[in-house]
């Protein structure tokens, strides 16, 4: 059924206007337990689909706030766990939207001003009308911004101590001023906490993984990427084993392996038919290519791409490991997440958080007690 609701028309109108939507439907009212204003399904170029039971509520202000939040939040309780809330109204002061990003309530206004934050898809569109020339717009996460949360991702400790500042450039492949800034915006979105001394903590690790993952997927890995290839004579079987073997004798040369492979190689449960290999900046990628005898194809199963900073960190291996030339996992589980409608990947990249990633959220909950 198509939206009646003046506001939800226009809201939905410069919803549907961004690259990142595909298109949206409505159907009124929201029919079950919960009594709603509508049920909004949002489908993205990525072949995902959102639903959100929608609640239109006017006139909100800081005065009123405080409720509204405690309302929304106590309804998001009794939805089902595939269900978001989505706050449809006329206008919002930036200090309202402030504070319902602060407080994870995504929203729309008919001003233009979106709030969309989850695993598939995020979007914040603040419209500066009538603010005073000058002031702040509120951060945005770059590339930069991403290679810190990677660096700060891989150790959540890390930020115990100011002095790591320069320790989290040399894992992020970033300069310091670089860090400071990309602390400051992840901080005032709201993924850090503040400390005494200036120091941060991670407030929330699987949020953080959730939104680097995003980053990951529609912004850094198109900057990494050099091309994808195919072998020109032999199978893909034995592209992977030469693969191994060529990572095992460049190991000083930091070469690594990620994607399918990566993520079969440390499961041991997936069979692979596509792999990653990551290569230094100063690697010339045709080395590579040249070695394994692979040609450039748009649709190729071998996959090259540049690292940054330190990717291995974190899995400091015995040269002998048969994982010493493996990326991180987290790198793997987003490329995994490209794919979210893949059974076999989707079980493998739960195996993956489960044996080399949620260790370092316990680590982060550990030092909080």
């Amino acid at each position: 059924m198509q939206p009646k609701h003046p506001w939800l028309v226009k809201c939905l109108q410069k919803l549907e206007e961004l690259p990142q939507i595909e298109r949206s439907t409505t159907i009124e009212p929201f029919l079950g337990e919960i009594l709603a204003d509508g049920l909004l399904k949002i489908y993205t170029p990525a072949n995902k689909t959102l639903e959100y039971v929608v609640e239109i509520k006017s006139s909100i202000h800081l005065e009123n706030l405080d409720s509204i939040i405690s309302y929304l939040n106590d309804l998001k309780q009794r939805l089902k766990d595939n269900l978001n809330i989505l706050l449809v109204t006329d206008k919002l002061s930036n200090r309202v939207c402030h504070a319902l990003i602060k407080e994870n309530i995504e929203f729309i206004d008919t001003t233009g001003n979106i709030f969309i934050n989850n695993s598939s898809v995020y979007i914040l569109i603040q419209n500066n009308l009538g603010q005073r020339k000058g002031s702040a717009s509120f951060p945005k996460i770059t590339t930069s911004t991403l290679k810190v949360a990677f660096a700060l991702l891989q150790d959540p400790n890390i930020l115990k101590d100011q002095s790591n500042i320069e320790k989290i450039a040399s894992i992020a492949g970033v300069d310091r001023q670089t860090v400071k800034r990309s602390l400051e915006s992840l901080y005032k979105l709201d993924y850090l906490q503040r400390q005494e001394g200036g120091k941060f903590r991670l407030r929330n690790y699987s949020k953080l993984v959730e939104r680097w993952e995003v980053g990951y997927i529609e912004d850094l890995r198109t900057e990494l990427i050099i091309d994808t290839f195919n072998p020109t004579s032999i199978d893909l079987d034995d592209i992977f084993a030469n693969l191994i073997e060529i990572s095992c004798l460049s190991y000083l040369e930091k070469i690594f392996i990620g994607g399918e492979l990566g993520a079969a190689i440390l499961t041991n449960y997936l069979k692979p038919t596509s792999a990653i290999i990551y290569i230094p900046e100063s690697e010339n990628y045709r080395i590579i290519t040249t070695k394994l005898r692979l040609k450039q194809n748009a649709e190729g199963h071998i996959t090259i791409c540049r690292q940054f900073g330190k990717p291995d960190q974190m899995l400091q291996y015995n040269k002998d490991d048969s994982r010493a030339f493996i990326i991180d996992p987290l790198l793997i589980h987003a490329e995994l997440s490209l794919c979210p409608d893949d059974e076999r990947l989707k079980e493998t990249a739960k195996r993956l958080y489960e044996i080399y990633i949620s260790f370092r959220e316990e680590k982060l909950k550990q030092n909080k007690l």
